[in-house]
């Protein structure tokens, strides 16, 4: 861990910040407010750029590597993501996003989500506090629905979130608090609503493709079961979550077989079947296509290796 500079100055009254910047830090996973296990990421697939910290608000500019599966998982706080350049997607309760350059998404505190980075993204993460919650509460109906902002507003205060944030002075969190709240009361607006909620029978099909038990579920099936047609259930799912099934079952078992690789003790034959996959062979080829290396290599730089 390299930090360059760690200084407490005040900037107003009551209120403290701590600017810290930091060289390329690995990002260390830590628990969830659901209480999963922490997550396990190979050396430099998570590194932070840079921190600053108030008492309302952590702001953080990230790097994601190419071929990173999150499994669900949720925060402590809630959270604001800028994608400063590349993409990933994200799935929620409402549905799921592609993040492109340029947007901003909320995500509240407790929202299960899953993340996957078909390549390499900068990402500005602000950790939203309790001080910066009530304050905003104060002047009206704040956000409150996870999903991209809709406001062409919100990609110009993003922008200016991260102008700001690269000033790297004792006045910049004046200007960040001002713009997060800017963002928070969007709520009034409705911002996140550009599409109708997934309906509950599609929610159910997503966790029946979550569902280790099932792992060869067929579309006939599928549409058995929650009384829709084929048709209906794959454009359905792809509009809500913008991926086809196919793909959103590829990146589960992706990711939880990234989790499993960390465990020494488990064969790469042991995780591909624990995982839904027909054999090692298949399993190689899968996990290659979506991280951009095998499970061994894989391994190897979770542990620091070459």
């Amino acid at each position: 861990m390299q930090w360059f500079s760690v200084a407490d100055r005040p900037i107003a009254k009551h209120f403290r910040v701590r600017h810290v910047q930091v060289k390329s830090k690995p990002m260390q996973p830590r628990s969830s407010a659901s209480g999963a296990e922490a997550l396990p990421y190979p050396t430099g697939s998570r590194r932070v750029l840079g921190q600053i910290e108030t008492p309302a608000l952590k702001v953080e500019e990230r790097v994601y590597a190419a071929g990173l599966s999150v499994p669900r998982h949720s925060h402590d706080t809630s959270n604001f993501i800028y994608v400063i350049a590349g993409s990933h997607w994200v799935g929620h309760s409402r549905g799921g996003d592609t993040c492109a350059p340029r947007t901003v998404r909320f995500l509240p505190a407790g929202e299960p989500h899953e993340i996957y980075f078909p390549v390499g993204c900068r990402c500005l993460h602000i950790e939203l506090r309790q001080p910066i919650l009530e304050l905003a509460a104060q002047d009206g109906r704040t956000i409150c629905a996870p999903g991209e902002l809709a406001q062409s507003s919100a990609a110009a205060l993003g922008a200016r979130l991260h102008r700001e944030f690269r000033q790297r002075d004792d006045v910049a969190p004046l200007d960040i608090e001002a713009t997060v709240l800017q963002l928070l009361l969007m709520g009034r607006q409705n911002s996140t609503a550009r599409r109708s909620l997934p309906p509950s029978w599609l929610l159910r099909i997503r966790e029946m493709l979550r569902d280790q038990e099932n792992p060869r579920l067929t579309l006939a099936e599928l549409s058995h079961c929650v009384g829709r047609h084929p048709v209906q259930i794959s454009r359905q799912f792809h509009h809500h979550f913008g991926c086809t099934m196919s793909d959103y079952m590829r990146r589960v078992r992706i990711a939880q077989a990234q989790s499993l690789v960390a465990h020494r003790d488990l064969e790469i034959a042991e995780i591909a079947l624990a995982c839904g996959f027909f054999d090692q062979s298949h399993f190689t080829t899968a996990f290659r296509k979506l991280t951009g290396m095998p499970p061994r290599r894989y391994r190897s730089r979770i542990f620091g290796k070459p």
